[in-house]
């Protein structure tokens, strides 16, 4: 969606001329997650996420093929946290989905939620909000599994989470 600001108007032998032009590159993008509970689907916006009472700062070592580790600070919430603090309940959930994007998924049980600072849905890195892929980033969110040695998978781009 783009938006649409007038700048001038005049008249040319008669005829109204309007000169517009888009602001579509420069409007702020809508950042939000989609979670999808059976029938229920619940839209969580940035606001809440970024301003989030429990989320914290982390270290974090970035593992990416044929490239050397990059130690790394991510800033984010606990899954099992977050869900708690939307009152979405996992305890008869089997598995949860994460969609990117980019279409890319990965699926965790849901014991591996449940293990102590282990997943974690982040949206800083280094200090600064993650970007989207549009601008050339690995957000707006991105799940990390710090239980996960080789980063394999964690997933960024996160845009919708489905509780199954």
């Amino acid at each position: 969606m783009s938006i649409k600001k007038i700048i001038a108007i005049g008249t040319v032998s008669g005829l109204i001329i309007i000169f517009a032009f888009s602001l579509g590159f420069f409007a702020e993008e809508d950042i939000f997650i989609t979670i999808v509970q059976g029938e229920a689907e619940k839209i969580v916006d940035k606001e809440f996420i970024y301003s989030h009472s429990e989320a914290i700062v982390f270290p974090a070592v970035v593992r990416s093929s044929g490239k050397k580790p990059i130690e790394t600070e991510y800033k984010g919430i606990e899954l099992s946290t977050f869900f708690s603090s939307l009152g979405i309940d996992t305890s008869g959930a089997k598995r949860i989905t994460f969609n990117a994007t980019d279409g890319y998924r990965i699926i965790l049980k849901v014991e591996e939620l449940l293990e102590p600072n282990n997943v974690y849905l982040t949206f800083e890195r280094d200090g600064e909000l993650m970007k989207s892929k549009k601008h050339g980033g690995n957000g707006p969110f991105q799940l990390v599994i710090r239980r996960d040695p080789f980063s394999q998978r964690w997933i960024k781009h996160v845009e919708e989470i489905i509780i199954e």
